[in-house]
């Protein structure tokens, strides 16, 4: 009997599982962020080390701070931008945007192109090293890294090759991309959890693995999200219905049954039941 996440993964690879599973206690460091990116990476990708991309983040930081006497925030920042977006070239993926390697960072660290989430991480990671204080932006539609400048934030556009965007330019790219109705408030440019992150990084995989009929990747990327909010009901029926699609009836029934249980006021109860009827036991 599945009775929690101790039953899985049933889809997603044992390392990528294992390994946000390690990261769940410590979520809120950025050590947790950086291996909770590189778990999702370890899903698709073979071989990919952690010490490795630790030392190569490390390196970046250790070349630009080479090159600043003091510890001077301005000037730290002025040869982060220029290390990253100029001498290594980092910028977002536009030819080949809805690639999933686009959001595995040890992928992005090797080809230098990224999707805006990705390219804010490696922004955030390195600038940390620096001593600068840097946090993730969820914008709607276009994540965005920031860091503190006179004790005030700069938004910073990593996907753009670190354009520094303007609270204006950031609500009005909004409007553009969801209407004129959208609104701006201060609390959008408040740092992203390391939750709400890797959350973000997982729902693009899940809409890019649905998109393609992947359904098998579908199921892993919702069990690694069950890691993440273990409260949240919706995922043991989506993943039920995922599992339900794949054949794979008796964990499927399992988990729809303990989504039953607990939302028995499901709008969709009684097209929920029949499946479980179908399912058997």
């Amino acid at each position: 009997m599945i009775t929690s996440t101790q039953s899985l993964p049933l889809c997603c690879t044992p390392d990528a599982f294992k390994l946000l599973s390690r990261q769940v206690p410590v979520l809120d460091s950025t050590d947790g962020l950086l291996h909770g990116a590189l778990a999702v990476s370890m899903h698709q990708m073979e071989g990919v080390k952690p010490e490795r991309v630790d030392g190569m983040l490390q390196k970046y930081a250790d070349a630009i701070r080479s090159r600043v006497r003091g510890d001077q925030p301005q000037a730290l920042l002025a040869h982060l931008h220029e290390y990253l977006f100029e001498e290594e070239g980092f910028k977002g993926n536009a030819e080949d945007y809805y690639n999933t390697i686009n959001s595995y960072l040890p992928a992005v660290l090797h080809t230098k192109r990224g999707l805006p989430i990705t390219l804010s991480l490696i922004y955030k990671i390195v600038a940390e090293r620096l001593g600068l204080k840097s946090w993730g932006v969820a914008l709607p539609g276009h994540f965005l890294a920031a860091v503190e400048v006179e004790g005030k934030p700069m938004l910073v556009d990593a996907f753009n090759g670190g354009r520094i965007v303007t609270e204006e330019e950031a609500h009005g790219r909004m409007q553009e991309m969801f209407g004129e109705e959208m609104e701006w408030t201060d609390e959008m440019i408040r740092p992203a959890s390391n939750r709400v992150w890797l959350t973000r990084m997982l729902q693009n995989l899940l809409n890019l693995f649905g998109t393609g009929g992947h359904y098998a990747d579908v199921a892993a990327v919702l069990e690694m999200e069950m890691l993440l909010w273990p409260e949240q009901d919706r995922l043991k029926r989506d993943l039920a219905l995922v599992l339900a699609r794949l054949g794979l009836s008796q964990p499927a029934a399992v988990w729809l049954d303990q989504y039953l249980k607990g939302n028995p006021e499901d709008p969709q109860k009684d097209d929920l039941e029949q499946l479980r009827a179908v399912l058997g036991t």
